[in-house]
């Protein structure tokens, strides 16, 4: 992991290019967020048509309650049928003159009654041609065969009755009906052939009076459509929308469509929703970021290792689908978090957890017990991994993030009243599987994306902390003395670190890498010097710290061909920094008497050490060269050493950059005096063994 970079501690001013690089992964994790959000993938579409039985059985993923157009439709129709065609009142005007059309009729009638010079066929004839007169001979005959005072008396009923029924609504498909009425409305005075006589001239008069009022109707009929109540339906889950062998009809079509089964034509809608979606979700992890990991920002390769991670899974997410339900209980989502963690650190795996949960709950339509279960497993990750030294802690995290996971769906079933057997071993099977699936995974793609990035994984320091390593054995052999050192070095160097919050792990692998230039010129360097002969006894001081200083680019170049990480390599010219060989320097300035010196030639190249990692080594290895030389034997002594190393690095400014606070300084004095304490403790004089004496002097005694 990456979170103990000096850059990522503090909060350095930020170049223009370093932000316009932030912007555009931004900008590029957002685009590709929102194209996964808005363009899913949909399932082969179902081939099915009203009318025709269905091939297979479609079971519901989830509750759904939906309104009912189909329903709703048939509800509204039965609303219009139910309601009666409006009529007008009876038309007063029409009656008027029904009675007086008929009055003039009878008047003529009784004219041609009348005439005696024309025979009665002919008047028969002449009665019946009257326009609009629908009559029957035997009436006419019945009429012309009456005296005058019978005829006015059917006459004058006849007007009355036909005024009286005039006066009721007579709708069109009521005529029949009003003509029925007549013959009770005759007065029972007459006898009973002109009765009939008055019955039968009625009904040639009579006529619809009460016609139907479209506008009305139309009016009623909407309102009782709008009366109609939105009618919902419910579809439980795993209740069938459709099985097999059953006829799909209209109603089984609209509920394949709510349930996501069958899509209409999408509109730009469809998909501005998951647009702003991503979008959301891009812009509160950037403030999530910019909050609580700013000094990401000038890491890019962390930043693509984010946004990559983040779209990978949920890519998987996506692939998944929605229709298998137990199949995104298992995905290994926790991965994600798993990973960030040891590449990253912790609080950039917590963000990015929310952004996970909330992207698993909506691919997969997921209801809040998805999303807390995708959100709990991750969490649990983020914070049951950071420094790992040992590859079970993988497996040890999968088992937590399945025990969450397990307690999650348990909440979730009790609060449902859940007590199917079945479905809680399969939650509980699933909660496990999710949980070792995402320990295997994080573990075994934390080296391809480690890789990839350019991210130093615990892992990988591990390896290259085995004394097998091709490198170390190298520098055991040929450089015994500078390896022992290094040991030394990074006992102090590691437990230092791991007092003050820092990555031991590091900065102890650092230790051991930090000298191999020396393999280029071992005896220059008094470690390896076992013969008593020291090189720079011939040499002018400026040769001698050239050659000395040379051993950091040697190490860098040597460092390079046996493929060590780059963060392996700082180490090697931060330990030095910019500080002199003050050796050399001195004994320069000793021969040179007044005779100015360039400083410059006597000065590691740095930088100085960007991390509080290197700062550490710094002080170990000035620390221990030091104490070597000078053989402490006292606390006292110790403590000395430890204060004028310090001290001296101070002054020179070769902790500026380093991010070391003056109580870390007095942690890592402490854990150096504690190891170099027992390295030279005094130790007991023991009595020369007595030379045995021979047998005569045994016995002679």
């Amino acid at each position: 992991m990456i979170d103990s970079h000096s850059s990522l501690r503090s909060n350095p001013s930020l170049a223009r290019w370093q932000i316009v690089r932030a912007l555009l992964i931004v900008f590029g994790f957002t685009i590709l967020l929102a194209f996964l959000f808005a363009f899913q993938s949909a399932p082969e579409p179902l081939r099915i048509e009203v009318g025709q039985a269905s091939s297979r059985t479609i079971l519901a993923p989830d509750r759904i309650i939906y309104q009912s157009e189909i329903q709703m439709s048939e509800a509204r129709t039965k609303a219009e049928a139910d309601v009666v065609d409006v009529y007008d009142p009876p038309d007063a005007a029409l009656g008027r003159e029904q009675v007086r059309w008929a009055s003039r009729v009878m008047d003529y009638v009784d004219l041609i009654r009348r005439d005696a010079s024309t025979p009665l066929e002919r008047k028969i004839e002449q009665v019946q041609a009257i326009p609009g007169l629908i009559v029957g001979s035997a009436t006419i005959k019945a009429t012309f065969a009456l005296d005058d005072n019978s005829y006015h008396r059917v006459v004058t009923e006849a007007l009355y009755v036909l005024e009286l029924s005039m006066r009721d609504p007579i709708r069109p498909n009521g005529l029949i009906s009003a003509i029925a009425k007549i013959p009770n409305r005759v007065s029972l005075a007459l006898p009973v052939d002109q009765a009939d006589l008055v019955n039968q001239w009625c009904q040639v008069f009579i006529v619809p009076n009460s016609f139907p009022n479209p506008t009305e109707t139309n009016l009623k009929r909407a309102l009782a459509r709008a009366q109609v109540e939105p009618i919902y339906r419910t579809i439980e889950k795993g209740q069938a929308i459709l099985r097999q062998g059953e006829v799909v009809t209209p109603l089984t079509i609209e509920a394949l469509l709510a349930t996501g089964f069958l899509r209409p034509q999408l509109s730009i809608t469809d998909y501005l929703g998951p647009i702003l979606f991503a979008v959301l979700l891009s812009v509160l992890l950037t403030i999530y970021m910019l909050h609580l990991r700013r000094p990401l920002i000038t890491q890019g390769r962390v930043l693509m290792l984010v946004a990559v991670l983040t779209l990978f899974f949920a890519a998987g997410v996506k692939f998944i689908g929605v229709e298998s339900s137990w199949a995104r209980y298992l995905f290994p989502i926790s991965a994600g978090a798993m990973l960030l963690t040891v590449l990253v650190d912790s609080t950039t795996a917590v963000g990015v957890s929310f952004v996970l949960a909330l992207a698993f709950g909506f691919l997969t339509h997921s209801s809040l017990e998805g999303v807390m279960y995708a959100l709990t497993g991750c969490i649990i990750a983020a914070l049951s991994l950071e420094r790992i030294e040992r590859l079970p802690s993988f497996l040890w995290s999968g088992l937590y993030v399945g025990v969450a996971n397990a307690a999650v769906g348990s909440v979730f079933r009790v609060v449902e009243r859940n007590i199917d057997v079945m479905a809680w071993a399969q939650m509980l099977a699933a909660s496990i599987g999710n949980g070792a699936l995402s320990g295997l995974l994080a573990l075994g793609s934390l080296f391809i994306f480690g890789k990839v990035f350019d991210i130093t994984t615990s892992l990988e320091l591990l390896d290259l902390a085995r004394p097998t390593h091709p490198l170390l054995k190298k520098l055991l052999l040929e450089v015994p003395g500078t390896y022992h050192h290094s040991l030394i070095v990074s006992q102090l160097a590691e437990q230092a670190a791991q007092r003050i919050g820092a990555d031991g792990l590091l900065v102890r692998v650092g230790a051991y890498y930090h000298d191999v230039g020396k393999m280029a010129d071992p005896q220059s360097f008094v470690e390896n010097q076992l013969d008593g002969i020291n090189v720079h006894d011939t040499l002018g001081p400026r040769d001698s710290a050239r050659i000395v200083i040379e051993h950091v680019s040697k190490g860098i170049s040597l460092a390079k061909r046996y493929g060590l990480p780059a963060r392996l390599i700082d180490f090697i010219p931060q330990h030095h920094g910019t500080t002199l060989a003050a050796y050399f320097h001195r004994k320069a300035l000793k021969a040179n008497g007044d005779t100015p010196i360039d400083e410059n030639d006597y000065r590691y190249p740095g930088p100085k050490p960007q991390s509080r990692e290197t700062a550490i080594l710094m002080l170990a290895d000035g620390v221990e060269a030091t104490a070597r030389a000078e053989r402490p034997t006292t606390p006292d002594g110790i403590r000395a050493i430890i204060d004028r190393i310090f001290s001296e690095r101070l002054r020179d400014g070769q902790l500026d950059e380093s991010d070391l606070t003056l109580r870390d300084l007095q942690v890592i004095k402490q854990a150096f005096f504690d190891i170099l304490q027992g390295l030279y403790h005094p130790r007991v004089k023991y009595p020369e063994p007595e030379p045995p004496r021979s047998s005569e002097q045994t016995h002679a005694s």
